[in-house]
């Protein structure tokens, strides 16, 4: 894997261990967009469960990173990639923000990290080639 590549995936990575940290330690800087009242030990339970989703992440990626194909590495790549824009953003969009009373602009810029996310591991995975799978160019 090229060095743009791994870096992109590292910040990825980072992004990730950041939401794992807030969420376990300060969920309710998260939970504030979602307007469900008070933090109770179980809205907290919830926020690390998902944080659990995070470190689930990380791990992925970082095996994705680690593998000797390409094609290898893009399956996990993409599967990350779906995740964040199917699951989370255009369920956000389509049903969940406006379910929970979610603002408008707490929605956009949750869906829009998830999407901006989703492509950018959708770029990694499409730029993600092996030597013998590079195009070729002919010449007459």
């Amino acid at each position: 894997m090229r060095l743009p590549l791994r870096v992109v995936l590292w910040i990825y990575i980072a992004f990730n261990l950041a939401q794992t940290a807030v969420l376990v330690f300060a969920p309710e800087v998260i939970d504030r967009a979602y307007l469900g009242g008070e933090m109770t030990p179980t809205r907290r339970f919830q926020w690390y469960a998902v944080a659990g989703y995070h470190v689930l992440i990380i791990a992925v990626t970082v095996i994705a990173m680690g593998l000797e194909r390409a094609a290898d590495r893009r399956r996990l790549v993409v599967v990350n990639a779906l995740m964040y824009l199917l699951w989370d953003a255009a369920s956000q969009l389509a049903y969940w923000g406006g379910a929970i009373g979610m603002a408008t602009s707490d929605l956009l810029v949750n869906s829009g990290v998830s999407i901006a996310g989703g492509a950018a591991l959708l770029v990694v995975a499409w730029r993600d080639r092996d030597a013998e799978e590079a195009p070729t160019h002919v010449t007459t």
